[in-house]
């Protein structure tokens, strides 16, 4: 697997941003008045950013792939969040699918990475395994 930064990773450039719109959206309205709920929304949109990361900087194929699926289980949790955000009218129906729609965009963008990951990965193994058959 190629050596680079998380910072140069498109993905995680995705999941910051959306961090930081989460962020935003949860320092007003409703939620400047229930801290459990706007720290559980936070924590969950940072951890999604945090996961991929923590897998690019860790360098092995299948912790990076490891770490990718617990960002995708992230995205899953803050999208439920979200939710219940709006059914509680804590952000309005436009808000949630604006955000609906980056959170799609960046669970495709996620399982296509892994995608990517596992063909190299798998890839890897057929040369290793060709080259020791000759």
């Amino acid at each position: 697997m190629k050596a680079y930064k998380h910072e140069e990773e498109e993905t995680w450039k995705m999941a910051r941003e959306l961090a930081w719109d989460v962020y935003s959206i949860t320092n007003q309205g409703a939620f400047e008045g229930d801290h459990r709920v706007r720290n559980s929304v936070r924590r969950a949109s940072f951890a999604v950013m945090a996961n991929v990361a923590e897998g690019v900087e860790r360098g092995g194929t299948q912790e990076f792939v490891r770490y990718l699926s617990r960002a995708k289980d992230e995205i899953e949790e803050l999208s439920q969040q979200l939710v219940q955000a709006q059914e509680n009218r804590f952000i309005n129906s436009a808000t949630l699918v604006r955000l609906e729609s980056s959170l799609e965009s960046l669970g495709c963008m996620i399982s296509g990475l892994m995608t990517s990951i596992n063909q190299e990965f798998i890839n890897i193994d057929s040369l290793i395994v060709s080259y020791k058959s000759i």
